[in-house]
């Protein structure tokens, strides 16, 4: 009896959260006709869960690596180093006056999370590197290509080389990139939008059954 009651309240809550989802895309493309304010009030209702949906993400990201440290599990050092460097910036953000934006918090972002995020990013590039040296090869089908094009936005895009190109090719690599180029990654973002959308739907519809 309780699953079958279960079962129903979460299609019931499943219907709730489609249809607010519905009515808040609908009315960013101005496609309702529903009151600005009602739209306006769930959006801030949206914000709100996702903020409380952060915060349990939170805690159970600091319980996770609790239960590591605790238990001395595989490499316990680094959730370890992970939960002093989280209570410490959670700390200096809540002592600090001007909370965020005080200097404390500032100097922390600039000093600690900006130089991690280039870090991340140039281990992005070496990791595409090491892709190329693996994929981009002649003797694949379209490797020359692929290689050809890879290697030409490379070489326009090297201070050095801009200026000594010919501006006709210069002037090709920049219509590629503004043209076709932006196509792709477009195409490829709203289709990456779109399968979170509907893995996201399949995972509501799953809950609901």
């Amino acid at each position: 009896m309780y699953s079958f009651r279960s079962g129903w309240f979460n299609r019931i809550f499943l219907l709730i959260v489609l249809t607010c989802a519905s009515l808040i895309i609908a009315s960013r493309f101005g496609l309702t006709f529903i009151p600005p304010l009602v739209s306006t009030t769930l959006y801030g209702w949206a914000l709100l869960l996702g903020a409380f949906a952060l915060m349990l993400g939170i805690a159970n990201t600091v319980r996770f690596h609790l239960v590591r440290v605790q238990r001395g599990q595989r490499e316990w050092h680094l959730s370890l180093l992970l939960l002093i460097v989280f209570a410490l910036v959670l700390g200096a953000g809540i002592s600090s006056p001007g909370g965020t934006t005080g200097l404390l918090s500032e100097w922390i972002f600039d000093a600690v999370v900006a130089p991690g995020q280039a870090t991340l990013y140039a281990l992005t590039g070496i990791f595409l590197l090491s892709a190329a040296y693996h994929f981009l090869r002649i003797d694949r089908p379209g490797g020359l290509w692929i290689l050809a094009g890879a290697l030409l936005m490379l070489l326009v895009q090297t201070p050095f080389l801009y200026r000594i190109l010919p501006d006709a090719l210069v002037d090709l690599v920049d219509w590629l990139l503004s043209w076709p180029v932006m196509a792709a990654m477009r195409g490829v973002l709203l289709g990456g939008a779109l399968a979170v959308l509907f893995i996201s739907l399949r995972l509501f519809v799953n809950g609901a059954k």
